[in-house]
């Protein structure tokens, strides 16, 4: 059913946000190959840039009395941070308990941290864009509930799916947390357009999904959804 294969994608997320590899893995290589990954990995995990804030000028699309305006501008400020590969703006777009859980756990399956996320982030967007040399313009934001509704059971609850979901990968405290802190869990769907190398208008995303969660008027990312899978987490 397609609920279940809704919540098979968030438990994966964990996974395709930063690879398919595990720590393990990266153990069995020789001795040569782990310096020279180790070594790659400490330069590339470095911001590329020091991008500005201010230079964000994606034009923003949605529903002012579905999606508050903050809500929308941290959503388009987390894809500028990891377009732009600035990791200090990057980490304040998400919540923070989201971010200690997530660092928590691909440090204990993978041993790597929230910078290498960021980085296979940058490269899922190079991947939908099919090209490295292209530009971000325009998002579209909508409540998934209503606008991705035909694709699943009538009765799902989109918000509850995933914090079933990641009561799974991260534990009932990690959702009772989340719960308690939240004034309000949104999951807003995002198409992203923008232009190729060549000018022609490209498609980058198409309806993929982000949790953000409110606390107090500020919001924070909680997941980012991706369309491909590594076989959906090894096949969970």
């Amino acid at each position: 059913m397609k609920h279940i294969w809704k919540s098979a994608l968030a438990l994966a997320m964990t996974a395709g946000a930063f690879g398919c590899g595990s720590k393990k893995d990266a153990e069995e290589k020789s001795t040569s190959e782990s310096a020279a990954s180790e070594s790659s990995a400490e330069e590339s995990a470095q911001p590329v840039t020091e991008s500005d804030p201010a230079d964000m000028d994606y034009q923003l699309t949605y529903d002012k009395d579905k999606v508050p305006d903050d809500l929308a501008q941290t959503i388009a400020m987390y894809f500028y941070a990891v377009d732009t590969q600035n990791y200090d703006l990057y980490v304040k777009q998400i919540n923070p308990l989201y971010q200690t859980s997530l660092e928590s756990l691909m440090q204990e399956k993978y041993g790597y941290g929230m910078e290498n996320s960021m980085e296979q982030l940058r490269q899922n967007l190079v991947n939908y864009a099919g090209s490295d040399d292209f530009t971000i313009e325009s998002m579209e934001l909508a409540q998934a509930q209503e606008v991705l509704a035909e694709d699943y059971d009538a009765d799902t609850n989109f918000v509850q799916e995933y914090l079933n979901a990641y009561t799974q990968a991260f534990g009932e405290d990690f959702t009772k947390q989340l719960e308690e802190q939240s004034d309000a869990i949104y999951d807003i769907a995002v198409t992203m357009k923008g232009k190729n190398s060549d000018g022609e208008e490209i498609t980058i995303l198409d309806g993929l999904e982000i949790l953000v969660a409110e606390t107090d008027g500020s919001f924070g990312v909680i997941s980012r959804i991706r369309r491909n899978w590594c076989s959906v987490w090894n096949s969970l």
